[in-house]
């Protein structure tokens, strides 16, 4: 969400308003959560009609040029001295494909051995009705081997490595809106944390034998070639007994060899 919008008269063309990132990951992973929901709530010294159209312009340090994504207010409400409004994002990653590859580029140098492959910040919200009624389930990031993911809510499924989180991933555009199985091992999990009535907990996995039909869904998704993808949770597989506590004393294994470092 963008906190503080600049006071500007209501020209005849877009206003532009400009966000500044620390990082490249920042960047990302708030241009990911904007273009997921679609919209962002936006709060200003002054209000601003129903169909005004924005452009949010979005710079960091390793860009030549900011990336621009389109908006358009669909909703005003004014709380007293505080003016809020409701901005529709529209967004064409082709237009910005050379502000997306040096964005990567620049996460990329940031990315540290021992890791092999280069996490891409993500905000992405799943259907997660499936496992249990009010589950929030949130992709925070992503690469081709595995992701990370955020459960929260009142009641979290109990959920420990060797579990599968099975998925259905479908595109907007076309060629990737055929839905494709996504299956997602789980390797560790986080402690959970309580706040209030909820509880969170992140998790972390491996990608399981996905096809050349996924491998190329997720190269999409991670160069954000595609916007808006709609992911589902269908189940969570547990594994036999016995996989199950091999897995959990491999888990404790590597725990301890992080202890010891």
């Amino acid at each position: 969400m963008i906190d503080r919008a600049p006071t500007s008269l209501i020209p005849a063309r877009a206003i532009r308003l400009h966000a500044w990132y620390r990082s490249a990951g920042s960047l990302l992973r708030e241009l990911s959560r904007a273009l997921n929901q679609g919209q962002t709530l936006l709060r200003a010294d002054s209000g601003l009609p129903v169909g005004t159209h924005l452009v949010l312009v979005m710079s960091t340090e390793c860009l030549t040029e900011p990336i621009e994504v389109q908006g358009t207010v669909t909703s005003y409400q004014a709380r007293g001295d505080s003016h809020e409004m409701t901005l529709r994002y529209d967004f064409d990653p082709g237009r910005q494909r050379g502000g997306l590859d040096e964005a990567l580029a620049g996460l990329r140098a940031q990315t540290r051995r021992p890791r092999r492959t280069m996490r891409i910040p993500l905000t992405l919200s799943t259907d997660s009705a499936a496992l249990a009624r009010g589950l929030e389930v949130t992709v925070i990031d992503a690469s081709r081997s595995g992701a990370r993911l955020r459960v929260a809510g009142e009641r979290l499924p109990a959920i420990v490595p060797g579990d599968r989180l099975v998925m259905r991933h479908q595109g907007h555009r076309p060629g990737m809106r055929r839905p494709l199985r996504l299956v997602l091992e789980v390797r560790w999990t986080g402690a959970r944390r309580r706040s209030g009535r909820r509880s969170t907990q992140v998790v972390g996995g491996r990608f399981v034998k996905p096809s050349e039909s996924v491998r190329k869904r997720l190269r999409a998704l991670l160069r954000f070639e595609e916007a808006r993808p709609q992911v589902r949770l269908l189940e969570l597989e547990s594994p036999p007994a016995t996989a199950r506590r091999s897995s959990s004393r491999g888990a404790s294994a590597v725990q301890r060899r992080g202890l010891k470092r």
